[in-house]
């Protein structure tokens, strides 16, 4: 397991395992189910998981369940995260916890939790505040969490919890190399804010029916209100011509590279003859004429007349601003037989879950001026808005599920487990502008997988395991929302209303706008994995290898710019090698895990990739079978360990490698790739007493320069014309050395 720097910010990591993600950039291609509690918190809209709503400090145990477990529903397709929370009766105390250091960071928390044996609450409040050591990065953010517990002996049990966060955050993203080999803390284009506000109530109860059923589940509801403002370069061109008139152009650019021509002479008001864009439209089309070229592929777009708002234009930048609202809520019940089966012990579950995701999405696009020293857009929108950007829709996801798990101890040492999950989702989609009612649409998934597992206990310390599954995830609104399909509505509507479908101006501006292309089907994935674990003189260990086949794998492609498409690849592959060991020697307590992973196309396809030197016209690179997936490293090594010094002194380090990664839009493998890297981190903790102790923590000691995640996007000198090195390749840097001291006080 790995996190990335692509947002570039503590509280927004990208999780990876075994070469699929849990993120919370909305858009990515997600393949971790995380659950809290029991509550789904992969996010209705992209499946998309908001980290920083989840208090770290209110956290009890986090597990990771590997595989593509059927069980735990749609998108467990590398595996399952299950987070289980404090409360009454699995902590208590009162505990206070503050530290603070490195780019003025400030992290607190406040805790409190018991139970009279019946009877048990738990309230957690943390805090957390930064600077940032980037430019223009600060960031802060509020969990409360709360929970309130009725215990009946080992019969029953009551959990109502009710959850209320907020956010600030600041993700300023991926440097290009040529500005990054200058200075490391600056920022392309700022500013790149999300704030999130969240309230969720979950409700848990289990009985004992009889000794041997259990009956168990969960109801829920989760809101989570999001807001986005990113600041980007703008894409068109002001034309102001002789007459006085003005007008927006896209993609200038490659016109004047392909007819030869100054275009900025007419549109700096130069060329007399030309008063206007229709006067712009026949003089380009008479070039293209003597050029011998069709004048019919040279259009300019003018969207002057698609503008609103205070009238005044700037080709500068602009301020992407959006607002979503997600609310999630849903149900799950479950039967526990634990009676014999042919005199043979046997565990049997047997559960329902149903669940709803509606989400509100509205983005509209602003023209703004752009800061030439901070590259940035904030407080400078001209109140003047590109409507053809626009986007006002609504979304739905109904899913229910009917699973089973059986697990029979064949003898003392053989237990067989036989899985299985049923899903069905309806994805419904509506336009709630009035003016695009081709991104209405209406999708349905259904799908059953199986899984099946063997372990083994060879002796009483080693245990042998080897199991198959497979798991779906359906493509999320947010990949259905904007597509090639929807394109062609959109002309089939204008041509039956006696327009011209080439006239038709179809942009979707959704979260970090993406593009996508479906039909896009589910993805599917096969998982085998097998193994040994136990322990060997005292040291504990876990070796095992995996394949996944992923069937319809959904990937991003990139146009060039800030927007993208989702395809569907017929085949990708998952596989590798896993290790872990730990042990106590004396006073020291260590671990260590290596993972080798290779993570490959398993298909011929073209696919979109415009700034890629060795893209074709088209914009397209050809990925073969083998070729690499990018951004997955194929080693990744740890190890650490903490020294009991005294009863009162303990010392810790830990350092992990991550090996070389191709970068996002080098999916032939053509390219440098972005380096490997090691970190070393340590810590120490002082106990003053029996209830307060000291700690401090150094991350990256060595103060190493390293980049985690890579991608191809423009040439940055349109807006840093001092670069010498004007590659298009932008690098997720990592953070340098840092250091914080704190203190944990029990009460």
């Amino acid at each position: 397991m790995s996190l990335n720097a692509a947002q570039n910010n503590p509280l927004q990591p990208d999780l990876q395992f075994r070469g699929f993600t849990a993120s919370p950039l909305l858009g990515l291609p997600q393949g971790l189910a995380v659950y809290q509690d029991g509550v789904r918190i992969n996010e209705p809209l992209g499946d998309a998981v908001n980290w920083d709503m989840v208090p770290e400090s209110a956290i009890s145990s986090l597990t990771l369940l590997s595989g593509a477990n059927p069980v735990f529903g749609l998108n467990a397709l590398g595996g399952a995260i299950n987070i289980q929370m404090k409360n009454g009766f699995n902590y208590s105390g009162t505990e206070v916890e503050v530290y603070t250091g490195a780019w003025d960071r400030t992290v607190g928390s406040v805790e409190s939790g018991g139970n009279n044996g019946t009877w048990g609450y738990y309230a957690n409040l943390s805090y957390f505040e930064e600077d940032g050591w980037r430019d223009l990065s600060n960031s802060d953010n509020l969990n409360f969490y709360g929970s309130l517990s009725w215990r009946n002996g080992d019969d029953s049990s009551i959990d109502l919890v009710l959850q209320d966060g907020e956010s600030d955050l600041t993700g300023n993203g991926a440097l290009p190399v040529g500005l990054l080999n200058l200075d490391r803390e600056a920022i392309f284009t700022a500013p790149d804010i999300t704030r999130n506000n969240l309230t969720m109530v979950s409700l848990s109860a289990s009985h004992y029916l009889t000794t041997g059923i259990q009956l168990s589940g969960v109801v829920y509801r989760r809101e989570n209100d999001t807001f986005s403002f990113n600041g980007d370069l703008s894409e068109f061109e002001l034309c102001e011509f002789s007459g006085g008139a003005l007008a927006l152009l896209e993609d200038s650019d490659d016109l004047e590279d392909e007819l030869n021509i100054e275009l900025d002479e007419i549109c700096d008001g130069e060329e007399p003859s030309i008063t206007n864009f229709s006067g712009l439209q026949q003089f380009v089309q008479n070039q293209a004429i003597l050029a011998g070229l069709d004048p019919e592929d040279f259009e300019l777009e003018d969207v002057l007349e698609d503008l609103s708002g205070s009238g005044v234009i700037s080709d500068e930048g602009l301020n992407n601003i959006s607002n979503r609202t997600q609310i999630s809520q849903g149900l799950e019940g479950q039967l526990t037989f634990l009676d014999d089966l042919a005199g043979l012990p046997n565990r049997l579950i047997v559960g329902y879950s149903y669940f709803n995701g509606d989400s509100r999405f509205n983005s509209v696009t602003e023209l703004a001026q752009m800061n030439p020293l901070t590259r940035s857009t904030a407080g400078l929108g001209v109140g003047t808005f590109l409507d053809t950007a626009s986007t006002n829709i609504q979304t739905e996801i109904d899913t229910w599920g009917l699973y089973f798990s059986d697990t029979l101890d064949l003898s003392d040492a053989v237990s067989l487990t036989l899985s299985g999950r049923f899903n069905e989702s309806d994805v419904t989609l509506r336009d709630r502008s009035g003016e695009r009612p081709e991104l209405n649409g209406d999708h349905r998934f259904s799908r059953f997988n199986p899984a099946i597992g063997l372990t083994y206990q060879l002796n009483e310390t080693v245990n042998a395991y080897v199991s198959y599954n497979e798991s779906n995830r359906v493509p999320t609104p947010i990949e259905l929302s904007c597509n090639e399909f929807i394109f062609e509505t959109a002309q089939a509507i204008a041509e039956a209303q006696g327009e011209d479908p080439d006239d038709v101006d179809f942009e979707c501006r959704l979260p970090n706008a993406f593009l996508a292309d479906p039909p896009l089907d589910d993805v599917v994935t096969r998982n085998i994995e097998a193994g040994l674990r136990g322990k060997y003189q005292g040291i504990n260990y876990n070796v095992g290898v995996f394949r996944a086949n992923n069937e319809d794998d959904i990937i991003f492609q990139s146009t060039g710019r800030a927007t993208g498409l989702f395809a569907n690849v017929d085949g990708t592959r998952r596989q590798g090698f896993e290790s872990a060991f730990n042990g106590t020697l004396g006073p020291v307590d260590w671990f260590t895990s290596f993972s080798y992973i290779e993570a490959t196309f398993e298909d011929h396809f073209l696919a979109l990739s415009p700034n890629h030197p060795f893209a074709d016209d088209d914009g397209k690179i050809a990925i073969r079978p083998g070729d690499y997936i990018p951004g997955i490293p194929r080693e990744q090594f740890k190890i650490g360990g903490s020294y009991q010094l005294n009863n009162r002194l303990s010392l810790g380090a830990d350092a992990f490698y991550n090996s070389a990664q191709y970068i996002r839009g080098d999916e032939t493998n053509q390219l440098d790739k972005v380096d490997g890297f090691a970190i070393v981190n340590l810590r120490a903790i002082y106990q003053l007493n029996e209830n307060i102790n000291l700690f401090a923590r150094v991350t990256n000691l060595f103060d190493t320069e390293f980049e985690n995640f890579g991608l191809i996007g423009e040439e940055p000198g349109e807006l840093i014309n001092f670069l010498s090195d004007n590659s298009p390749v932008f690098l997720g840097v990592g953070a340098p050395r840092g250091a914080w001291i704190g203190a944990r006080i029990k009460f």
